[in-house]
């Protein structure tokens, strides 16, 4: 069911406002496959869920090839609810549509139990601006949240002069002065990994460490399938690396070819692949050119079956990571899953996801002369491999998405009763 008017109040509801959008084509309501997942989940453990999330233009849904749209219908039932809200990303838009939506959410917040909001912006951010209905309200709500955006900004804008520059830091310093008018009265903050436990757990009295994976306990590594892996691991001379992710500036891609150019240098038999696309990807074709690594190294561009990424993550030994900003990728936890070894540029995120259970290997940020040894030392000591390998498997088993959702479902509850 698909509404823009206010509900009764449903005991045990949620009300859901993500970044995450909606498209619209015709009368058909699509939105990210894996978010529909999600919508699922959620729906296991609440008596009905609301989510309200933008509408993509078309013009840039249909630009856009890396987003996987799945019907609602496929989720849409007495359980689940969907609200389209405008797109306002702009200034202009936003003041426009502020008055609207600003009045149904505030009828939503009322018809809800439990209220998760998942802020990730300024302006346009109507997760943001349901925090603030909801604390005018005197309700208590949950933040959630997958990246640190104002070091993001600053991360881009640093090094670089004019406007544009000048644009994104002072669009930074407002945005975290934004979040944290939000979270300090919030009644939980949902991290997602230990960069944005970090950057907002001083804001917020009620902290959890979350993590948001759509795999399914049968997607882990079987015994058996790990069982051939390490012993084709040490048979085989190749080193096979994968990468999943956006070809962007926050991957650090053109690193990622040079550490593969390093261990190259390093005598390793390399075959590596990049799952995914971006707008640096010309650079990285020239930068592969430039190295001689063709042959050596394969941009399979962006893959919407997530049955043809896992298995290739499965196949290969080491997911090779150059991220260089506050960051939760769920990559790197799908890695893990696939009993494959994260290997990378050190940073909270990652270490949280191994401190204990190991099955990661890092390099100090932006050093690809040293991951690309580190490549190689893994190479040249297939016993090693072999042990984090195994650590791999052992530690994603935890990560599947019943299991997270239910945990974080519970969170959820616990916060709006204390």
């Amino acid at each position: 069911m698909v509404i823009d008017s206010v509900a009764s109040f449903v005991p045990g509801s949620m009300l859901l406002v993500l970044p995450v959008p909606f498209r619209l084509k015709g009368n058909r309501l699509l939105f990210e496959a894996q978010a529909c997942n999600g919508l699922n989940r959620w729906a296991d453990n609440f008596s009905k869920v609301v989510a309200a999330a933008p509408v993509m233009p078309e013009e840039i849904a249909q630009a856009d090839k890396t987003i996987v749209w799945e019907d609602t219908t496929s989720v849409l039932n007495d359980r689940v609810t969907c609200i389209p809200l405008p797109w306002a990303y702009g200034i202009k838009d936003f003041v426009r549509n502020y008055p609207r939506c600003r009045k149904l959410l505030a009828e939503q917040i009322k018809a809800c139990e439990y209220l998760q909001f998942a802020i990730g912006g300024l302006v346009g951010d109507w997760a943001a601006l349901a925090a603030v209905e909801a604390k005018k309200q005197g309700r208590p709500y949950a933040i959630h949240t997958d990246r640190v955006e104002s070091q993001l900004l600053r991360k881009l804008a640093s090094g670089s002069t004019g406007p544009r520059a000048w644009k994104k830091r002072i669009e930074a310093d407002l945005m975290d002065r934004y979040h944290r008018y939000v979270i300090t009265p919030c009644a939980a903050g949902l991290w997602h990994g230990q960069e944005c436990y970090a950057a907002y757990s001083p804001w917020c009295k009620n902290n959890h460490i979350v993590h948001d994976v759509h795999t399914k306990p049968s997607d882990a590594i079987s015994a058996q399938e790990m069982e051939v892996k390490l012993q084709e691991v040490c048979n085989s001379n190749e080193l096979r690396i994968a990468y999943a992710g956006r070809m962007a500036e926050m991957k650090a891609p053109l690193e990622w070819v040079k550490a593969i150019g390093r261990a190259r240098d390093k005598g390793v038999a390399v075959s590596a692949t990049w799952y995914g696309d971006g707008e640096l990807r010309p650079k990285v074709e020239a930068e592969i050119n430039a190295l001689g690594l063709n042959g050596m190294v394969n941009l399979a561009g962006f893959v919407s079956d997530r049955k043809v990424l896992l298995e290739g993550l499965r196949n290969s030994h080491l997911m090779l990571f150059t991220h260089i900003t506050p960051e939760s990728p769920r990559c790197l936890l799908e890695a893990l899953i696939c009993g494959t070894a994260i290997v990378g540029y050190d940073n909270a995120f990652a270490q949280d996801l191994t401190v204990e259970r190991g099955g990661g290997s890092y390099v100090p940020m932006h050093d690809w002369q040293a991951l690309g040894e580190r490549i190689a030392e893994l190479s040249g000591r297939r016993s090693e491999l072999r042990r984090l390998l195994s650590q791999a498997a052992a530690n994603g088993k935890r990560f599947n998405d019943e299991d997270l959702f239910k945990e974080r479902s519970e969170i959820v509850k616990h916060m709006a009763h204390t």
